[in-house]
């Protein structure tokens, strides 16, 4: 889905657009998750102290640009409905990508003090990393769950209610007018505005609930809810591997536009090389 999406945005100049520039940025990160997460997953073989730590924090700076990219995204969504003029120029997509840049190299930033409190463990032969709850661990993730969960979440949730208010108001105020009578459209644009603060909260809590975890508790408290730990830690790779199938769901999928780009892309690109092979 992920690959689907950034090819329809590659080919399809109409699709060059700034949320789509986001999109792609997202799907680009979420299917370097996906091979990231596979990895650790075929974990038959023993790592290296180093690699175990650079594998972890590699995936940890993927998730920070997925919520940073999310937060933009949404973002970008309340400026284009309540000021539609704002960004209004040729210069757009030089704009998208001095912000995606900044995505990235934040995301970077956020994960480097867990280097820190990183320690290698091993368990029936096989090396993981894990967090010690250290004075400097709880302190370090303390900030980061308020960095990469609550303000993202407070963001999103005030975002997408006024873009929802917006749209209501909006096709209220010109109901009499057919264009803008379109009792269905502002169900989905609801629905769609519910579906993604839940989609956040959902596939990110648990993430935020390991962090906190850490915050709030020293190693004797931790050790005594080690099962809940370890629950949690698998929770949240599942969790983290379903919003990657989510997003292009939420983000492409239901979008009448893609639909329509990945129709062209698979009449212009892809059967007509079927049929040109098939002639060969």
């Amino acid at each position: 889905e992920n690959l689907l999406t950034c090819a329809v945005i590659f080919y399809d100049k109409t699709m060059h657009t700034i949320t789509n520039y986001y999109l792609l940025n997202l799907a680009t990160s979420d299917i370097i998750t996906t091979l990231a997460v596979l990895m650790g997953a075929a974990d038959s073989f023993e790592y290296a102290t180093w690699s175990c730590k650079i594998h972890y924090l590699f995936i940890i700076v993927l998730w920070n640009n997925t919520i940073l990219t999310l937060t933009m995204l949404s973002i970008e969504r309340f400026v284009a409905i309540w000021y539609p003029l704002q960004f209004q120029s040729t210069s757009d997509w030089r704009r998208v990508l001095k912000v995606i840049i900044v995505i990235w190299v934040m995301a970077l930033l956020e994960t480097i003090p867990e280097f820190w409190t990183l320690k290698s463990l091993k368990a029936n032969k096989t090396l993981f990393c894990s967090t010690v709850p250290t004075p400097l661990a709880r302190i370090i993730n303390g900030v980061l769950a308020l960095v990469t969960f609550v303000i993202p979440m407070i963001i999103m949730s005030y975002v997408y209610f006024m873009i929802a208010f917006k749209v209501n108001v909006t096709q209220k105020r010109y109901s009499n007018n057919k264009i803008f009578n379109h009792q269905d459209h502002r169900k989905k644009v609801n629905q769609l505005v519910v579906a993604l603060a839940l989609s956040f909260l959902l596939c990110w809590s648990p993430f935020f609930t390991m962090r906190m975890l850490i915050f709030l508790m020293e190693m004797k408290q931790l050790m005594a809810f080690v099962k809940w730990w370890l629950i949690d830690e698998k929770v949240m790779f599942v969790t983290g591997f379903f919003s990657v199938v989510l997003h292009p769901i939420l983000f492409s999928l239901i979008s009448t536009k893609f639909r329509e780009s990945l129709k062209r892309l698979w009449i212009t690109k892809i059967r007509r090389r079927e049929i040109n092979v098939t002639m060969v």
